[in-house]
C-alpha cells in the first residue's frame, strides 16, 4: 500500500512538472502546435497538389482518364504542364503586384518614411472614437490573459479578496444584530461586562 502511495505521488509530481513546463512556455507551445497543424495541411500525400477549385480539373481531366494507364513519369510531366498552364498567369500577376509593392517600400525607405504609407480605416477613426468612454479599454483589459503570474497565485489573491468581503459582511451583520438586540455595536471577540 505504501509503495502505491509513493508511486502515485511521483506520478502527480511528474504531471505537475509537465504542466508547469507547458504553462511557462504557453506562447511557444501554442506556436509549435499551430506550426504542426499547418505543416500537416501543407504536406499533402499527392506530389502534384492542385488548390481548390483546380483540384476538380485534376480529378476529372487528368487523374480519372489518364492515371490508370499512363506511366508515372509521363503522368507527372502532364501534371506539371497543366499546373504551369493553370498557375502561370496567376503567378505572373502576383509577381507584378509584389514588385510594385517592393518598389513603393523602397521609395518610402529612401525618403525615411514607414514601409506602409496607406492609412487604414481604423486608423482614420482612431481620433473620432473614445474607447474609454465606451468601456472598451476596460473590456479588453478584463479579457486579457495574465501569463506573467501563475494561476494559483491569482486564485489565492481572488480568494483573499472574497474572504475580506465576507469578513466585512459578517462584521456588518453582527453590528446590525447587536444594535437590534440593544447591545450596541460590539467588535467581534469583545466580552460583555
Amino acid at each position: 500500500m505504501a509503495l502505491q502511495v509513493v508511486l502515485l505521488n511521483i506520478l502527480i509530481a511528474l504531471y505537475n512538472s509537465a504542466y508547469e513546463d507547458i504553462y511557462d512556455n504557453a506562447n511557444d507551445e501554442f506556436l509549435a502546435m499551430l506550426a504542426h497543424k499547418t505543416m500537416m495541411f501543407v504536406r499533402a500525400p499527392d506530389e502534384n497538389v492542385f488548390i481548390a477549385p483546380f483540384n476538380l480539373v485534376e480529378i476529372f481531366l487528368i487523374a480519372i482518364p489518364l492515371e490508370w494507364w499512363m506511366s508515372k513519369d509521363l503522368y507527372g510531366r502532364i501534371n506539371d504542364m497543366v499546373m504551369a498552364t493553370i498557375y502561370g498567369p496567376l503567378l505572373v500577376v502576383i509577381a507584378w503586384f509584389e514588385v510594385r509593392t517592393a518598389a513603393d517600400i523602397r521609395s518610402n525607405r529612401s525618403r525615411g518614411e514607414q514601409d506602409d504609407d496607406t492609412v487604414e480605416e481604423w486608423e482614420q477613426m482612431a481620433d473620432h472614437m473614445d474607447f474609454e468612454r465606451d468601456g472598451w479599454g476596460k473590456r479588453v483589459e478584463a479579457a486579457k490573459s495574465n501569463v506573467e503570474e501563475e494561476a494559483a497565485v491569482l486564485e489565492v489573491r481572488k480568494l483573499r479578496e472574497d474572504m475580506e468581503k465576507l469578513k466585512n459582511m459578517i462584521e456588518q451583520l453582527h453590528a446590525v444584530l447587536g444594535a437590534a438586540n440593544g447591545e450596541g455595536s460590539r467588535t467581534p471577540g469583545s466580552t460583555v461586562e
